[in-house]
């Protein structure tokens, strides 16, 4: 009785008061039932009345009636509980989110200015690497800028690849000089576009020149960012170093470039709100404290924005009448022993691989099983899908194999230790490009059955492969056994350093780097798309398009081929900046 004296009448209200429009078939439903009922009873009015106490047994009328009761209670209780009676407003949860840091390096000519030791790109470049080192948790991307703007590594929590593309970038790198704030401003605002929780930028530049203060602060005003600006630059600066030698000045109708701080942007950025200036530091504090902060703020709670409009549905309350009276509506208990079954089967059961299972559920589901809607998968060239349905591994493994994922599908024929399995797991070696563990374990097979003479084919090809990559042929090979420096005479001239006292032509250099490709053991397997038709059955060829090269350790290389590609497809703007360095 308190708890319905508590109810807010004032408030009271359905929240799903457009079904109640259902009401009325149910009457209707409800209606003819008992109608129906009584039609069945007439027969009671043939009966003599003298024998109908006899015939009738007394207490069935108000049974009946009672039943008809229960029903329309339980109709009418369920109904309600379905329209959602609620009173009371709840406060909605809040949304959890993680803010996200982009680490933007100026590499325009002027970071290499050694006013700071040993230059200004170096030391910036240690700055991020203690940075990443204080672990900020934040997922974090790296972009780099001069004329034009570009993402080195996306947002990633694996800070290690971070530092691996960090060494390698130097100012050389990028298509077009000059330091093009505009461009990377518009750069940031995509990035992030659509978050809901307040992002970090670090801008680590130099001299400031060419930053507009009011475009700084118009762009944390439109982004929910919070821009730190981390100066590499002295105010007494120092010479630019030349493009083409370092140890020259860059000069500039005859006069050296001096490159120093801009005092006066510098003052501006510290006025305008959401822009925090760092200053140099010659330990680690500096970063620290700038992890710490992302870190303690990395979570990001969302409010709602209507919290008056969440009512709490109090429709639950109304399950226990209802389960009282359906409980009573049945002889023997049957519907308790049933609930009771329900709720033991429910506790004993893995809630959160029903949870996954409920979620993963598809109406297909209902008609075809796993397995078919793989096949099915499979024959619409959906391979990969298919490969998730699959669970016999081999099937799983051609699957992966087909859809151009060979990890996968290496790790699903190492479960298959029949020739076959392995076969096909030779052929994936192949694909990663360990043509040595192809060959060991083709020639495995090839002692496992006798009949796979596709196998000990594979396993010449493979050797005829290792020996091209070496610029040998068979015969050379035979003839070198026992002498592997052969190729490598020792040059005793003092005045020639070329080898072979002559000067090295392009087909020598190339035969080197083909040594050194041997040498090192790094390749990589490349290869059409096309498959043999008959390799699911483990028969099939290795594919004659193989080509060989060393992965190049350095991501420089790539990272400027990507750069100026991006310029020269229009990818990304080109700003035309003040100056050129």
């Amino acid at each position: 009785m308190t708890y319905l004296e508590d109810i807010d009448w004032e408030k009271f209200h359905f929240l799903r008061a457009e079904y109640l429009w259902l009401a009325i078939p149910l009457a209707i439903i409800i209606l003819l039932g008992l109608i129906a009922y009584g039609e069945s009873n007439r027969w009671k009015k043939h009966i003599a009345k003298h024998l109908r106490p006899y015939v009738i047994q007394q207490g069935t009328t108000w049974k009946s009636r009672l039943i008809h009761v229960s029903v329309l209670l339980l109709f009418a209780i369920g109904f309600i509980g379905f329209l959602g009676p609620t009173w009371s407003e709840e406060k909605a949860p809040t949304k959890k989110v993680a803010s996200k840091l982009v680490i933007a390096l100026d590499l325009s000519q002027s970071m290499l200015t050694t006013d700071v030791s040993p230059n200004r790109l170096e030391r910036a470049k240690f700055k991020i690497n203690d940075l990443l080192e204080a672990n900020p948790r934040a997922e974090t991307a790296l972009i780099v800028f001069a004329a034009s703007t570009h993402t080195v590594v996306p947002f990633t929590t694996d800070y290690k690849i971070i530092t691996d593309n960090l060494d390698g970038l130097q100012p050389r790198m990028m298509p077009t000089r000059g330091t093009g704030f505009n461009t990377l401003l518009s750069k940031l605002s995509g990035l992030f576009e659509g978050d809901k929780a307040p992002g970090k930028i670090l801008l680590i530049t130099d001299d400031l020149e060419g930053l507009d203060t009011q475009g700084v602060s118009a762009f944390v005003q439109q982004n929910n960012v919070s821009l730190h600006v981390y100066p590499f630059a002295s105010e007494v600066g120092g010479h630019v170093p030349a493009f083409t030698n370092p140890k020259l000045d860059l000069k500039i109708k005859g006069q050296s470039v001096n490159s120093a701080l801009n005092t006066a942007t510098l003052n501006g950025l510290k006025s305008v709100e959401d822009v925090t200036v760092m200053e140099l530091t010659l330990d680690k504090s500096d970063v620290r404290l700038f992890a710490e902060a992302i870190s303690d703020h990395l979570i990001f709670e969302e409010q709602p924005k209507n919290e008056d409009e969440h009512w709490e549905d109090r429709g639950y309350w109304l399950i226990i009448p209802l389960l009282v009276l359906f409980l009573f509506s049945f002889r023997k208990g049957w519907s308790l022993l049933s609930l009771l079954l329900l709720i033991s089967v429910m506790s004993c059961s893995d809630t959160e691989n029903l949870k996954k299972a409920t979620e993963s559920f598809q109406f297909k589901d209902l008609w075809y099983t796993k397995a078919y809607q793989a096949q099915q998968e499979y024959d619409a060239d959906n391979y990969i899908a298919a490969a998730e349905d699959f669970n016999d591994p081999m099937r799983k493994g051609v699957a992966y194999y087909k859809g151009g994922d060979y990890t996968k599908a290496k790790r699903e024929f190492e479960k298959d230790s029949s020739a076959t399995g392995l076969y096909n797991l030779g052929l994936a070696y192949v694909k990663l490009g360990d043509l040595t563990q192809a060959q060991a374990i083709f020639e495995k097979v090839s002692s496992m059955d006798p009949s796979m003479a596709q196998a000990k084919q594979n396993v010449e090809q493979i050797n005829e492969m290792l020996l091209q990559t070496s610029g040998m042929t068979a015969e050379e090979s035979k003839v070198e056994d026992g002498k592997p420096n052969a190729k490598n005479k020792k040059n005793d001239s003092q005045e020639d350093f070329s080898g072979g006292g002559q000067k090295a032509t392009k087909k020598d250099m190339e035969k080197e780097r083909l040594e050194e490709e041997v040498a090192t053991g790094k390749r990589k397997g490349k290869e059409l798309d096309e498959l043999p038709d008959d390799f699911k059955s483990g028969k099939g060829s290795i594919p004659k398009n193989i080509l060989m090269r060393k992965v190049d350790d350095d991501p420089a290389l790539f990272l400027t081929r990507k750069f100026k590609y991006q310029v020269k497809k229009a990818q990304v703007d080109v700003e035309q900046t003040q100056t050129t360095w």
